[in-house]
């Protein structure tokens, strides 16, 4: 009986330490160790992290699509048959962001597609095919010498 509670206290202080990662700023950092876990909790549980600052690490993905361009700050995690999946949030200069993209005349405001930043930002959604489609408002998005782990599996 005592090993079980000790389990489930162990557990609910796990759980909530994933949810409670916020420096005494009050911005959600998003860990190295636990990149996937944090960013899958902010995305089941996106309601109690909307309007809030989140800071990440990762590099910079790049996709285009009629005619613009949408970035990611994103790190490569597990997916089916050896493909890594990537794992992160797009993110926008613009806070009225509505899922169209970045202009082309826009692309200066990026860095380098692969280049290793951190990103804070203020974490905001807009309407996709009927579902939240997360991204972060950026305020500061800085290139890093030193890369962090590219590939998470937590």
């Amino acid at each position: 009986m005592k090993k079980a509670a000790l389990g489930l206290i162990l557990l609910v202080l796990f759980i909530s330490g994933c949810r409670d990662s916020s420096d005494d700023t009050g911005i959600v950092e998003i860990r190295e160790n636990m990149f996937l876990t944090q960013v899958n909790d902010i995305n089941l549980n996106y309601r109690e992290y909307l309007g809030r600052t989140i800071k990440l690490e990762g590099f910079i993905l790049r996709n285009h699509w009629n005619e613009r361009d949408y970035y990611f700050v994103v790190r490569n995690g597990p997916d089916c048959c050896g493909n890594d999946g990537e794992i992160g949030f797009e993110i926008s200069w613009n806070p009225d962001n509505d899922g169209s993209g970045q202009p082309m005349d826009q692309r200066n405001s990026f860095p380098d597609v692969d280049e290793w930043v951190q990103a804070v930002g203020v974490l905001n959604s807009y309407d996709f095919m009927g579902h939240p489609f997360l991204f972060l408002t950026l305020s500061e998005l800085n290139v890093l010498e030193t890369r962090g782990l590219e590939h998470v599996i937590r």
